[in-house]
């Protein structure tokens, strides 16, 4: 019985399949070096077996002198049939050669595996993986959670659970492979993840994708994704970067050597991954680098807006009155500005003040709002507003979680620093250095506090100015930008 589509569709999304094109399996493929000795490959979550398949194709083309061992685990039944059909085409490519699969959850196995320690030292490891892993959150309840926890394993999606035990199941020297939505750069709930990759292989080569609906066009994949390859107890050295449009043949990627330095800043604690992609584009980092100050310098921080809309919703009004006080959505924020309240709008403009929201409210005060979620298509992914002392008719205010706030001991900022941290993070340089990083659509409050920040003085100098511009243009807040903060300007 044929399957129709939407049920289809709906059964990958359940299982977080997303299956590998063609040309990005040659790509995963041809990313390994040549191994001189055994080559025992994993395919964890293999699906119908490309990538197993294009890797063989690869060293029988090339004729590596190995023993060939292949490995791929899936869990989907209805997929095992096409599996086994591709390891004999396998054997056959290469006679001799030995290739099983399994039927499983590969996080069950892997963590079993693990957890029993049959991988120490002395035991058979695997020296090639490949992955295309399935993406999918993990609630903290689940029992990928719960397998994963007992084995040392932090992490909230799929994927990075996949990469994380193949890497632990790899022999020294043994490398991995994998596609990967570019998420796991930055932000808190991958740090972890980071850290465990950074600490335990060597980052040799990261592949972008200038275009989100390119590279898997027919899957309806519309995440940011790279490729990555590291090598298991190998020193961090250079990084060959390279992207491509899509995966096409006619799309020969671009590539340019970098320090690893200037991937992961040897001083950054959150070890956010940046990708610089081209030459035009690698000043940005040390600009922005060179500024003087972090937000503690500045007697400043950023957080999440306090009101969680659904877990305040008897709170909330579409109208104010007497008995409430402002609440402000992303909705309203315009331009740099906030519009409030938006009479009509689908978003409450109040919420009541009482004893059980008093921990949600903030003084009235020159704050900075930055909306939480933007898209790599947006033209910034970085959009601040500001919120002056005499904007609302209250004393107190809320700011939804959809919103950043940028504050000063939970109150408001002096006004000329509020307005020259708007302007700030509204220029070109801030947007193209959180571009090498942030491959996903939240601007999580992490990646604002990892930024440098011009000094107060020069945040005053810029407050005082920005006022005045005639427009919103972008080419005149960047030229205020270059002319009161030097470090920021271009050759």
């Amino acid at each position: 019985m044929r399957v129709s589509s939407e049920v289809e569709a709906s059964r990958r999304a359940a299982l977080g399949q997303f299956f590998t094109p063609a040309p990005i399996a040659e790509l995963l493929a041809g990313m390994f070096e040549p191994c001189a000795g055994p080559a025992r490959i994993l395919d964890a979550g293999a699906g119908v077996g490309s990538l197993t398949a294009a890797l063989v194709s690869r060293i029988a083309a090339e004729g590596w002198p190995v023993e060939i061992e292949g490995h791929a685990i899936e869990m989907d039944e209805d997929l095992l049939p096409a599996l086994k059909e591709t390891l004999g085409e396998c054997e056959a490519t290469i006679p001799s050669r030995s290739f099983e699969f399994r039927a499983g959850d590969f996080i069950e196995w892997g963590c079993d595996q693990l957890g029993l320690g049959l991988f120490d030292t002395t035991s058979a490891r695997f020296d090639l993986a490949i992955l295309n892993p399935p993406y999918r959150k993990l609630n903290a309840g689940s029992r990928e959670r719960r397998l994963l926890s007992k084995v040392g394993i932090e992490t909230t999606n799929l994927y990075a659970a996949f990469v994380a035990i193949a890497l632990r199941l790899l022999a020294p020297g043994g490398q991995l492979v994998a596609i990967t939505p570019r998420s796991f750069c930055n932000g808190p709930y991958f740090k972890a993840f980071r850290h465990e990759v950074l600490r335990d292989a060597a980052l040799r080569r990261i592949h972008v994708f200038e275009a989100r609906d390119k590279a898997f066009r027919d899957t309806e994949v519309l995440q940011e994704n790279v490729v990555i390859h590291l090598v298991k107890g190998a020193d961090q050295r250079d990084v060959v970067i390279a992207s491509s449009v899509g995966s096409g043949s006619d799309d020969e990627p671009r590539e340019r050597t970098v320090p690893f330095a200037s991937v992961v800043h040897p001083t950054d604690p959150q070890q956010f991954v940046h990708i610089v992609a081209d030459e035009a584009h690698s000043h940005v980092s040390t600009r922005i680098g060179g500024l003087g100050c972090g937000l503690a310098d500045l007697d400043a921080s950023v957080s999440t807006g306090r009101v969680v809309d659904f877990r305040a919703r008897d709170h909330l009004r579409m109208n104010h009155d007497d008995e409430t006080v402002p609440l402000l959505y992303p909705t309203h924020l315009r331009e740099t500005r906030i519009r409030w309240p938006v009479p009509g709008g689908k978003k409450p403009n109040a919420i009541v003040a009482s004893a059980e929201t008093r921990s949600l409210l903030l003084p009235t005060g020159n704050y900075v709002l930055v909306k939480r979620f933007s898209a790599k298509e947006e033209r910034r992914r970085i959009v601040a507003s500001v919120l002056q002392d005499d904007d609302l008719p209250t004393s107190e205010i809320a700011i939804e979680n959809h919103l950043n706030v940028f504050h000063r001991r939970n109150a408001g900022l002096p006004r000329d620093v509020a307005w020259g941290l708007a302007t700030f993070l509204n220029s070109t340089i801030v947007d193209m250095f959180f571009r090498q990083f942030n491959g996903h659509t939240q601007v999580n409050a992490t990646d604002l506090r990892s930024l440098r920040y011009p000094t107060v003085d020069q945040l005053a100098a810029l407050g005082t100015a920005a006022p005045e511009l005639e427009s919103t243009q972008q080419a005149e807040v960047d030229a205020l930008v270059d002319r009161l903060v030097p470090e920021l300007a271009g050759p």
